[in-house]
Order: structure tokens, then C-alpha cells, then sequence
């Protein structure tokens, strides 16, 4: 992947090859000062949606070296995170000790997603914000036996502050409604899911990342 001027990759030839080629990857952050002036901040928990404050974001962000944005709180790695959902079931992940992010192995997840990366000569808006939703998702799960999206609802901003790896990022929350229950995860090495009905969801409650207690307190549970 080509690097953005003036923001070269890391290298360090003593990291594992997939640890140091996801340091080096280039992926699309905001300034947090800057970010706290399009919206309400909120030390944790769901900011309302916002489509200005969106689309300024995606107009205004920047493709920087994942590597030098891990520890750096000026700036907020944007993550598209999607609940899936069919009618009032969710599709529940849990992350095993396989997948790259260690601070969140063994976690319940309601979100796919992930960092969003550079889109080429095509213009930044909202639609590349879905296009990059999707391509993570398909990166996650496959859909099978006729089963579609039906409809990509944006929901909000979910922040947490509290936690280190809150600090550098802010998610786009948003719900993938799809037209059934045929989806399948890709990498069960890194995660395997399930179907639970929204009345059973509160069981899994405590084992949540924090992003997906936000998304179940802030938005399913109302």
C-alpha cells in the first residue's frame, strides 16, 4: 500500500509480519480537538447522529500510519462498526486470542467493522464511508443462500475515553439490517458468532467490549 506524503510507514524488522504490516497500514483519522468541535463531546457513551458533523469528517480527515496513531490521542482513528441484525436478533461476535487487537480477545462484540483505508481517485463522502463499511464487513462475514442487506441505518458516534484503546478511536455506529440469518464468519480463528434474540442479549452483557455495551445500553436495550 503506497504511503501518504510526508507520513512515512514504520519498520520494525523485530515485529511479527502481521503485526508490523498492520502498523504500517494507512488509515483514515481526525483530529480529536477538531472533532470536539463538530459535536457534543462525551467522555463515553453514544453521540447522537449528526450528518453535518459527519460528512465534515470525511471531507476534512487524513490517511495517516496506523503505527503513530496507537498511542497518540490527538487524533481518533475513525472504525465503521455495524450491528447486523434480522428482525429483533443480533448477530454476536466473540473475538478469540487469534485475531490482531489484544486488548480485545475473548470479548463479545456486536460490531463488525474496522479502520478505514485509502480509497484511490475516488472523492471522500459518505459513500465512500459505505463502501469501506462493507468491505470490512465482507472481510468478516459472507452472506449466503439469498441473504441480502436490506438496509444500512447510521446511528451515531460511540466514544470511550475511559479505556486506552477508546482514547485513539471513535466508531461510526451504524445497523446492517439483512433479509435473514444466513451469515457466516470468514476467520473462525479470529472470531466465531451467533444469533441471539434481543431479549437475550443482556446475558452476554458483562463480557462485552465497551463499544458494544455503549451500542446495547444507548440504542438496542431503548
Amino acid at each position: 500500500m503506497p504511503s501518504a506524503p510526508g507520513h512515512e510507514p514504520l519498520s520494525n524488522s523485530t515485529v511479527m509480519p502481521e503485526i508490523m504490516n498492520n502498523m504500517e497500514e494507512l488509515v483514515f483519522a481526525f483530529p480529536t480537538d477538531d472533532l470536539w468541535k463538530l459535536m457534543p463531546y462525551k467522555k463515553q457513551g453514544l453521540i447522537n447522529g449528526n450528518s453535518e458533523a459527519l460528512q465534515r469528517i470525511v471531507q476534512s480527515g487524513l490517511f495517516l500510519s496506523r503505527g503513530k496513531l496507537e498511542e497518540d490521542p490527538s487524533f481518533k482513528q475513525i472504525i465503521t462498526y455495524a450491528i447486523i441484525s434480522n428482525e429483533q436478533s443480533y448477530f454476536l461476535f466473540r473475538r478469540t486470542s487469534g485475531q490482531t487487537e489484544k486488548r480485545l480477545s475473548n470479548k463479545f462484540s456486536l460490531g463488525a467493522g474496522g479502520h478505514m483505508n485509502p480509497a484511490g481517485s475516488r472523492k471522500l463522502n459518505e459513500h465512500y464511508l459505505i463502501d469501506e463499511l462493507k468491505r470490512e464487513l465482507f472481510e468478516e462475514v459472507r452472506l449466503l443462500n439469498g441473504c441480502t442487506i436490506e438496509d444500512i441505518e447510521f446511528i451515531g458516534f460511540i466514544n470511550d475515553d475511559t479505556i486506552p484503546v477508546g482514547r485513539v478511536h471513535i466508531g461510526l455506529l451504524y445497523n446492517i439490517h439483512v433479509s435473514d440469518k444466513e451469515v457466516y464468519v470468514n476467520e473462525t480463528d479470529k472470531m466465531t458468532a451467533e444469533w441471539i434474540e434481543k431479549s437475550e442479549l443482556a446475558e452476554f452483557y458483562d463480557g462485552m467490549e465497551t463499544w458494544s455495551k455503549i451500542a446495547f445500553d444507548s440504542y438496542i436495550q431503548d
